[in-house]
């Protein structure tokens, strides 16, 4: 598949701090998420995923049944309190209240940088879906101080979007935020 030698060509050797915004179609959203953390894995990374559209119990299965070491993964669940599901406590996982709660969120992947040793990567499986729960100013406003955060502290990021004609300018400003913009159909 041309796509998956495509995210690994793209995403080996990131520059330490890097913000990197990868944009695909609703068909491949699963599949460029899977093959972009289990490259990031590969090259080292710790990776801290934040969640907002699949719960993490069936994160974890997919990325088991795709050979992922999830030793090395470190999700920020933002459905399961949100849909009232009972999810099993791990290591790895924190509830979040919903996608809608972005203090929380930023005071959780703060928790994670600090307590997660070695090299990191925060992920954020879904730009689109923030963009349904959030207002676009809030969220722009919010994903500037992240990335911002992250950049000082040496600590790259990875952001997954729809490629869409949605929510055009809000793109146009995370864009800018980041170093690199890498299109997969």
């Amino acid at each position: 598949m041309k796509e998956v030698q495509k995210i690994k060509k793209e995403l080996s050797n990131l520059p330490v701090g890097s913000i990197v915004l990868l944009e695909t179609s609703a068909e491949n959203i699963l599949t460029v998420s899977i093959h972009s953390i289990k490259s990031l894995i590969e090259q080292g990374y710790n990776v801290i995923i934040l969640s907002v559209s699949r719960p993490c119990f069936n994160l974890m299965n997919i990325y088991e049944k795709s050979r992922i070491n999830t030793e090395n993964v470190f999700i920020l669940d933002c459905i399961c309190k949100s849909q009232g599901i009972k999810s099993e406590e791990k290591k790895n996982v924190i509830h979040l209240k919903s996608v809608s709660a972005l203090t929380e969120i930023s005071l959780a992947i703060n928790e994670c940088i600090t307590r997660i040793p070695g090299k990191k990567l925060v992920f954020i499986d879904s730009i689109t879906t923030m963009l349904i729960y959030n207002d676009q100013n809030i969220f722009s406003r919010f994903l500037h101080y992240l990335l911002t955060k992250l950049r000082i502290q040496k600590i790259s990021g990875l952001m997954l979007s729809l490629e869409t004609e949605a929510d055009k300018e809000v793109m146009a400003q995370i864009a800018q935020l980041c170093d690199r913009i890498i299109k997969i159909k």
